[in-house]
């Protein structure tokens, strides 16, 4: 979708924009940039809660944070990647002043919306400056642990940084406290005006006062002096950096095992390729060739190289991070890859696992006492081989396709166009999916009846079993039983 706002125009998208570029045209006093261009990306998940009116109010509270209500504006969604996002194109210029607006500060206006937003619309809650202020993290430390769902080397460093104090405590001299570092796999060197802690075994560094604010240059200098390197034997690494995932799951060890062995089998598949390819290029060096020739056949070894390698991460698509091997292990039916991809903010019960592995064992006579309700419909053999929700979706609503976000949850699109979100708590659906959604909840949870609930008033689903499963009619979620009692237990100490 897409609309213009603040323009004479109306809703002519077109002569909005030659609008805009018409009123930027009339101030030539600025030499600075004219349009402020503004991403707002939404996670998979929240793609069933956002509808066009929606994405209208979302981006006139970002126009009002911003000082920019006033302003000419152009706005279109899509959904080019995985996360659907709204891109914003704001005239700084003021129509009636012709001035030039700075949104100054604006990253931590934005911040604070998005935030605000998360919780107003129910969407899913980012990590954001303010929790990686909490962590203690750096920018780059919390969006490698994001993107990577392992630990940064800044944090294992900070987690070291207490028992490494203890150690300088007893340190007089520089050589002394290198060996403390070194325990720990660590050392400490310059780098620009102040000091860096290293990875011993390897090349990863933080700011040494990131790691503790008592390990500045300032502070060290003071207690032993101008800075030294270390010049004797260092002593072995009593512990050492590893990305070790930050999933709290207790049955994550196999599938973390079996992820450090694709990606060793990758990392040997890649070095062998570069190796041929290097050892190509070296006789090309030594061929009497012409300049331009060898020019040109380097650079045509390059790309077959490059394509090679390509082709042996495909062949291997979830060595890439631990993130991505969970998803393409649960994409394929692992339950257990799914469950430690959903552990990643709340611990996973032992008991809760042993369930998962329970099933995955009688994969075929689940799924068979499952679709018995929907006319014993008949699953081909790559269907038994994807997970339990993925194939009642399909045994529903043929033709509906899945993703998994890297929070564990699965997003289905069914034909017709409309979004289904199970995250495993909740299960969440555009108005125009509403009936298979209602299926789909019956065929997973067992669905006797629905009726309203005498005490609250709302609109609840009684399972086979007697539980019930609240629907919020105004958000289109279904809520799973043990979230609905909870809620029920904190309703009742409030009373």
């Amino acid at each position: 979708m897409k609309w213009c706002a603040g323009c004479w125009a109306g809703d002519d998208y077109a002569l909005g924009v030659r609008e805009v570029l018409d009123t930027q045209a009339l101030n030539t006093r600025t030499t600075k940039e004219k349009t402020y261009h503004l991403i707002v990306s939404f996670h998979p998940e929240d793609e069933t809660r956002l509808t066009p009116e929606t994405f209208k109010a979302i981006e006139q509270r970002f126009a009002e944070a911003l000082g920019l209500s006033a302003h000419q504006r152009h706005c279109g969604v899509h959904g080019n990647t995985e996360n659907m996002h709204l891109h914003v194109a704001y005239n700084l210029i003021h129509p009636e002043r012709l001035m030039r607006v700075e949104p100054w500060r604006d990253y931590i206006k934005r911040d604070r919306l998005c935030r605000e937003l998360e919780k107003e619309y129910g969407l899913v809650i980012d990590n954001g400056r303010e929790r990686a202020r909490e962590r203690g993290l750096g920018d780059r430390a919390a969006i490698v642990e994001a993107h990577t769902g392992c630990q940064s080397f800044e944090s294992y460093a900070r987690d070291q940084g207490a028992a490494l104090l203890d150690l300088l405590k007893e340190a007089r001299t520089w050589e002394e406290a290198h060996q403390a570092f070194a325990r720990h796999g660590l050392e400490v060197k310059p780098r620009g005006a102040g000091l860096v802690v290293k990875n011993r075994h390897g090349r990863q560094m933080t700011k040494a006062s990131t790691v503790h604010r008592d390990l500045s240059l300032k502070r060290l200098t003071a207690r032993f002096g101008a800075f030294q390197p270390a010049t004797g034997a260092m002593p072995e690494s009593e512990c050492r950096y590893e990305a070790k995932p930050l999933h709290k799951a207790p049955n994550r060890a196999g599938l973390w095992d079996a992820f450090q062995e694709q990606r060793r089998l990758r990392e040997e598949a890649e070095r062998a390729i570069r190796d041929k390819w290097k050892r190509k290029r070296e006789e090309l060096e030594r061929r009497p060739l012409a300049r331009r020739i060898r020019v040109n056949l380097t650079r045509l070894a390059r790309q077959y190289e490059a394509d090679e390698l390509h082709a042996a991460r495909m062949e291997r698509p979830g060595a890439g991070n631990w993130l991505d091997f969970l998803r393409h292990k649960a994409a394929h039916g692992d339950e257990t890859a799914l469950a430690v991809l959903r552990s990643r903010s709340q611990e996973v019960p032992p008991e809760n696992v042993r369930q998962l592995e329970e099933r995955m064992r009688d994969r075929e006579d689940f799924l068979a006492g499952k679709t018995a309700i929907l006319e014993n419909a008949a699953l081909s053999a790559r269907t038994k081989n994807r997970l339990t929700g993925m194939a009642l979706m399909e045994s529903l609503a043929t033709g509906t396709t899945a993703k998994i976000s890297k929070h564990g949850s699965v997003i289905y699109t069914v034909p017709g166009g409309g979004k289904i979100c199970d995250t495993g708590k909740q299960i969440s659906f555009t108005p125009d999916a509403r009936e298979t959604a209602l299926a789909y909840m019956a065929a997973k949870w067992g669905v006797k009846r629905r009726t309203v609930d005498k005490l609250s008033g709302e609109v609840v689903y009684i399972l086979n079993d007697g539980r019930k499963v609240l629907e919020q009619v105004g958000r289109n979620v279904f809520e799973r039983p043990e979230a609905l009692r909870r809620r029920e237990q904190y309703r009742s100490r409030e009373r």
